[in-house]
């Protein structure tokens, strides 16, 4: 990278959720899947990936599950 002029300081660190589902139907625990995120930033992740359909099976409910990963988040930081 530094030969090309770049610095591994400017790259963006993004981090994500990982989800565990309890079984072959059920959507995965948002809780769970979000108390990795105070660890990821503290390793620098600044940007991360949270897949709503993981954690609802009601497309009409994902905004009010993106709302509810900042207060969670918030929460957690």
């Amino acid at each position: 990278m530094a030969g090309a002029g770049l610095d591994v300081a400017d790259l963006e660190m993004i981090g994500g959720t990982r989800a565990v589902f309890p079984d072959e139907t059920s959507c995965a625990d948002l809780g769970r899947a979000l108390e990795s995120i105070p660890e990821q930033m503290a390793a620098g992740f600044t940007t991360f990936c949270v897949k709503p359909l993981q954690f609802t099976d009601d497309p009409h409910a994902v905004g009010a599950f993106c709302r509810e990963v900042i207060q969670r988040v918030e929460a957690l930081t």
